[in-house]
C-alpha cells in the first residue's frame, strides 16, 4: 500500500525498528471478529452454531476472531436476535481497559453506532445505568437500533454537544468512556479511501476537537472515577499529546495502568512531560487488530456508589396510558409488571432509575414498550426483545426452520398458541 509521504515519515518515528512489521501487515486482510453478547447468550451456545469460534482476541474475553472464508453474519438470524455484535478485534479493549462493574454508572460520550455502549451494557448485566450520546443526529439511528437489538433495559439514548450535555450531570458517572473522532488511521488496511482523505490539517483539527471533548468529558467523573479516552488513530498529535494536554489542564486527574494488557506502550517522546505515558496503550495492525490507542485516566478522591435519582413514574391508577400497559403486561408476560414505567404522547417506556433534565434531547430512554391508540396497548418489538421480560407465549423456532426467515422478511407466520 502506498501511504501518505507525510504519514509515513511520522510513524516511522513512532514505530522505529517495528516499521517493517506495521509496512507487511498490509499485505494481510483486516482483522474481523464477533462479539458475544452475555445478556441473551454464551460462548457455548454460539459456539455450537458456529463452528469457527475458535480464537478469541487478546483484547476482551467474549471476542472471537472471524476467518476470511466466513461472510455476511449480519445477515444470519442469531445477528438480528442480538447474540453477538460484529467489532473490529482492537475496539473491544477500551470497555475492558476501564475496568467497569456492575451497579456502575457509565457515560459514553460519543457512542454511535453502539459497540462500546452495547459493550459496557453487557459488563453491566441491567444493573446501574447507561447513557449513550450521539450529536450528529443521523448517526443517532443506528445506535438506538442496536441498543435495542442487544436487548439493554438500562440504558437511555440521548443527542447533545458535550459541553451541552456533561454540565447536567456534574460529578455523576463511574466510568466515562471517550471514543473521540478521530483522523481513522486505524482504518488504512479496512477501507482504503482512509488512506485517500489523510491528510496533516486533519490530524491537527481533530487534536483540537478531541481536548474540547475531553475537558467537558471531565466535568462528569466521579471522585474516584475513571475516564478512558480512545481513538482509531496512530498520530501522536491525537494521541499521547492530547494525554499531555488533558493531564495538564486537569490536575485532578492521573493516567493509571488499564485493567487489561494488550498492545504496545505509549511512546514517552512525545508526552514528555506526563508520567507513566508507558500505561497508555498503543495498537498497532500487527497487534492482533486494525489500531487502537487507549489511555485510562482516575480522578482523584474516593469512589462513591451513592443511589440514582429516580425520575417520575406514571400513577397506573390515573395514567391511562400506563393502565392499557400495566393490563397487556400482566396478560402476556410472566413477571411482575414493571414500576417504571413512563408514558408520553401515547408511547410507554419502560426507563432506568435516572432523571434527566428536561434541557437534554432524549432520543430513547430506556424500553419502548409499544403505543397506546384508540384505547389499545399496542406492544412494539423492543419489547419482547429484551431478555429482561418474558412473554408467557413463546414460539420456539430452529435456526433452519422456513419460518424463521419468513419472519425476518416480515412475513406472517402460522402460530397456534
Amino acid at each position: 500500500m502506498n501511504l501518505p509521504i507525510e504519514f509515513e515519515k511520522k510513524i516511522r518515528l513512532i514505530l522505529k525498528e517495528k516499521f517493517p512489521l506495521f509496512v507487511d501487515a498490509f499485505d494481510s486482510a483486516p482483522y474481523r471478529a464477533m462479539r458475544i453478547n452475555t445478556l441473551k447468550t454464551d460462548y457455548e451456545q454460539l459456539k455450537s452454531v458456529f463452528d469457527f469460534l475458535k480464537e478469541p482476541t487478546p483484547f476482551c474475553d467474549n471476542s472471537y476472531y472471524i476467518p476470511d472464508k466466513v461472510q455476511k453474519l449480519g445477515n444470519h438470524p442469531l445477528h438480528h436476535a442480538g447474540a453477538f455484535y460484529m467489532q473490529e478485534p482492537s475496539a473491544a479493549s477500551v470497555v475492558e481497559a476501564v475496568g467497569i462493574e456492575k451497579g456502575d454508572c457509565v457515560l459514553d460520550l460519543c457512542a454511535s453506532p453502539g459497540g462500546k455502549s452495547t459493550q459496557a451494557a453487557a459488563v453491566l448485566g441491567g444493573t446501574g445505568f447507561l447513557l449513550s450520546n450521539e450529536f450528529v443526529d443521523s448517526r443517532v439511528k443506528p445506535l438506538i437500533s442496536n441498543i435495542e437489538r442487544m436487548g439493554i433495559p438500562n440504558a437511555a439514548i440521548v443527542s447533545e454537544r458535550p459541553d451541552v450535555l456533561c454540565p447536567e450531570f456534574p460529578e455523576y458517572f463511574d466510568k466515562v468512556i471517550v471514543d473521540a473522532p478521530c483522523s481513522g488511521e486505524g482504518m488504512f488496511r479496512k477501507e482504503f479511501a482512509a488512506v485517500q482523505n489523510w491528510s496533516a490539517e486533519n490530524v491537527a483539527a481533530c487534536a483540537v476537537r478531541q481536548k474540547k471533548i475531553l475537558d467537558c468529558a471531565a466535568v462528569c467523573v466521579k471522585p474516584g472515577g475513571k475516564l478512558v479516552y480512545s481513538t482509531c488513530t496512530y498520530s501522536f498529535e491525537e494521541n499521547e499529546q492530547v494525554i499531555e494536554y488533558f493531564l495538564g489542564n486537569n490536575p485532578d486527574f492521573k493516567l493509571v495502568k488499564p485493567c487489561r494488557k494488550f498492545g504496545e506502550d505509549g511512546v514517552s517522546e512525545f508526552a514528555v512531560g506526563v508520567e507513566n505515558i508507558g500505561y497508555a496503550r498503543r495498537i498497532f495492525n500487527f497487534n492482533g487488530g486494525e489500531g487502537h490507542f487507549v489511555a485510562v485516566m482516575q480522578k482523584k478522591g474516593v469512589s462513591d456508589k451513592s443511589s440514582l435519582e429516580q425520575t417520575i413514574y406514571c400513577d397506573k391508577s390515573r395514567d391511562s396510558d400506563c393502565r392499557l400497559f400495566s393490563e397487556f403486561y400482566k396478560e402476556y408476560f410472566k413477571d411482575d409488571v414493571p414500576h417504571n414505567t413512563v408514558s408520553s404522547g401515547g408511547m410507554v417506556y419502560i426507563t432506568p432509575d435516572v432523571r434527566i433534565s428536561d434541557r437534554i434531547k432524549i432520543k430513547r430512554n430506556g424500553i419502548l414498550a409499544g403505543v397506546c391508540r384508540n384505547g389499545r396497548f399496542i406492544p412494539e418489538h423492543a419489547l419482547f426483545n429484551n431478555p429482561f421480560h418474558h412473554a408467557v407465549n413463546v414460539l420456539d423456532l430452529q435456526l433452519d426452520d422456513i419460518r424463521t426467515f419468513k419472519f425476518l422478511h416480515g412475513e406472517e407466520i402460522f402460530c397456534d398458541t
